[in-house]
């Protein structure tokens, strides 16, 4: 009876201690979301809500075919790109994908700026701009709800 009694005492200071290193765990990642939830609302909150929309009515297409205005939101892609450079060294491989979407989409808007954009071309533009900005979004998004 004596020896039942000291299995299940140290049955039970074992699974207690390891409860306590389980809680603590889930206490650290919790406390590593949360910070790193912080870190991300005040990189990206305003550009995805005001900075980046407020560049993108500025963009037009004059009579003429001419793509004017693109310069506010080339900055703002770079302003991002110089505001993330924290995840550079935290999650490098999120700080790639941002550094590309941003800069093929800044590389798309100086190549449609070359040539005048006729008929078919103006539509095909704002349409590609589009799809670009929802990557971008898109990217941004996914790092925030976990997805790779």
């Amino acid at each position: 009876m004596d020896v039942a009694a000291l299995v299940i005492s140290i049955a039970a200071i074992f699974i207690s201690i390891m409860v306590a290193f389980i809680q603590d765990e889930r206490e650290h990642k919790l406390n590593r979301t949360n910070l790193e939830a912080i870190y991300f609302n005040e990189i990206y909150k305003e550009y995805l809500t005001k900075r980046l929309p407020n560049a993108r009515k500025y963009i037009h297409i004059d009579p003429n075919g001419v793509l004017k205005d693109t310069d506010k939101i080339r900055d703002e892609l770079n302003n991002i790109r110089q505001d993330s450079l924290y995840y550079l060294y935290n999650d490098e491989d999120f700080y790639n994908k941002l550094k590309l979407k941003s800069q093929s989409l800044e590389d798309y808007l100086i190549r449609s700026s070359v040539n005048p954009l006729l008929g078919e071309e103006q539509t095909e533009f704002y349409s590609k701009l589009q799809n670009e900005l929802k990557e971008l979004y898109k990217t941004i998004n996914n790092k925030f709800l976990g997805i790779k």
